[in-house]
């Protein structure tokens, strides 16, 4: 349960809907190092526009709109600076790893937020694990129990200051682990639009009252799904290999480990291997968009309550399992081409 929670807590990605605007923001930057280019991320993770770096500086422009997230990219391969276009002009100073955001009160203030959340975390993860190394695990858990809670409070406090912006998304994703069942409906029915499009909420809101026993699948015309009831026992360990694979539509890896996942069933379903999605806490609607996106035929058991994913020790997703015919675990944690690698010698003999 420790690392489970830990791994879980150091999301730090806000996503939220994108809203229609007018106004313009500006964003202006300086930046060291070799980079050649900067990208701008939509609030769904598209690429909106890209500059060059002239001299150690850069101009992007976007919509102006207090209600979304968008996503600053200084080079290829580097990790994304978080803003909010509440403002029309934005400055942002990249100096040796260190970001620094003026001119707009709210990416500020995310800033801020996330910088906390970031320290928070580090200053009792290493206290937690001392005490694990140390043999004391009662003590470490105690202490993981001890960070939940104050990390809790604060995300609350901040929430109900931001119901209807980015930064709110951001405490709110945290809470959707940490906060009791009830309490989180509570938060959730205050939030404005901002929050309920977040697809990560929304599917922890539905999982509250969803039936963990439904399966969905994408029928041969790739638009209608059909909805059914089933469950884990009756297809793993039944006779046949079984590849499952733990994912959500609002997990960008997820999204790309995909296609490794679609190549494998279809080069492998005529010669028995059952394939099945196991969508994590995820938004009913946007599981169905996905499937149709991606081109999922395979069968999906939904896990709102990430019942599956606990049971099999499951700390992040995208996370895939090979089940033997007798229900045994044969391979876990599988990425790209190493699925056909552990599936191509016991299809092709």
């Amino acid at each position: 349960m420790i690392i489970r929670r830990l791994l879980w807590t150091v999301t730090l990605v806000v996503l939220t809907a994108a809203c229609s605007s007018h106004s313009k923001c500006t964003i202006k930057g300086t930046i060291t190092g070799q980079v050649d280019s900067i990208f701008l991320l939509n609030a769904k993770g598209d690429r909106q526009d890209a500059c060059a770096v002239e001299a150690g500086s850069f101009k992007l422009v976007c919509d102006m709109d207090p209600t979304i997230g968008i996503s600053l990219i200084p080079g290829e391969g580097k990790e994304p600076i978080s803003l909010i276009p509440d403002s029309k002009e934005i400055n942002v100073k990249i100096e040796d790893g260190a970001t620094s955001v003026s001119g707009s009160p709210l990416s500020e203030e995310l800033q801020m937020f996330q910088q906390w959340l970031l320290n928070h975390f580090m200053g009792y993860n290493e206290k937690v694990m001392t005490l694990a190394e140390g043999g004391d695990q009662r003590g470490a858990e105690a202490l993981m129990e001890e960070m939940h809670k104050t990390m809790a409070e604060h995300c609350k406090e901040v929430y109900l200051s931001h119901l209807q912006d980015p930064v709110g998304v951001q405490a709110m994703t945290m809470l959707v682990y940490d906060a009791p069942e009830d309490e989180f409906i509570r938060l959730y029915e205050m939030g404005g639009e901002c929050i309920h499009s977040n697809a990560r909420i929304a599917g922890r809101y539905e999982s509250l009252s969803a039936d963990p026993g439904t399966m969905i699948q994408l029928n041969p015309d790739g638009i209608t799904i059909t909805e059914s009831k089933n469950d884990w026992n009756s297809i793993i360990g039944k006779g046949s290999y079984v590849l499952v694979d733990f994912w959500a539509s609002w997990c960008g890896p997820c999204r790309k480990e995909t296609p490794y996942v679609v190549k494998a069933y279809n080069d492998y379903k005529d010669k028995g291997l059952v394939v099945l999605g196991i969508p994590v806490q995820d938004k009913l609607d946007a599981t169905k968009e996905a499937m149709k996106q991606l081109g999922i035929f395979y069968p999906q058991l939904l896990d709102p309550q990430t019942t599956l994913a606990q049971k099999y020790g499951v700390t992040g997703i995208p996370h895939l399992f090979l089940f033997g015919p007798d229900g045994k675990v044969l391979q876990d944690g599988m990425r790209g081409d190493r699925i056909n690698a552990v599936l191509k010698p016991i299809f092709q003999k």
